[in-house]
């Protein structure tokens, strides 16, 4: 299987400026557990995960006060056994899915959990 068959798309994104308080509100009203942080010319710089916001105590702080700027990213036709491989590889939980240069989904731990249990 694919990539872009269990990605979540359309992706929800942040800038590095973003207050942390704004973003704690975004995860839960989306229901997301992590966004990738573009800047204006839609350059992934980093990423953001709940347990990055879990971490943070002072919601005065902002996403680059946070971030990982560490992006594991995958190709939307990439097979989804290979993007396993890099989040066990790399110890993440979120992968940005790629096509063309453009942020097109994500796919997370979970996903390939939901993708072998209903083998």
């Amino acid at each position: 299987m694919r990539v872009e068959h269990l990605m979540s798309a359309p992706v929800v994104i942040t800038q590095r400026n973003v207050r942390v308080d704004r973003l704690k509100e975004l995860f839960s009203r989306k229901r997301i557990s992590a966004v990738p942080v573009l800047e204006e010319d839609g350059t992934i710089t980093g990423i953001v995960s709940s347990s990055d916001l879990v971490r943070c105590n002072d919601s005065n702080m902002t996403v680059q006060d946070i971030m990982s700027d560490r992006v594991h990213i995958v190709l939307k036709n990439n097979r989804m056994k290979d993007a396993a491989a890099i989040m066990g590889k790399n110890n993440v939980h979120h992968l940005v899915v790629m096509d063309e240069g453009d942020v097109v989904g994500m796919i997370s731990s979970m996903d390939v959990v939901k993708l072998y249990a209903d083998e």
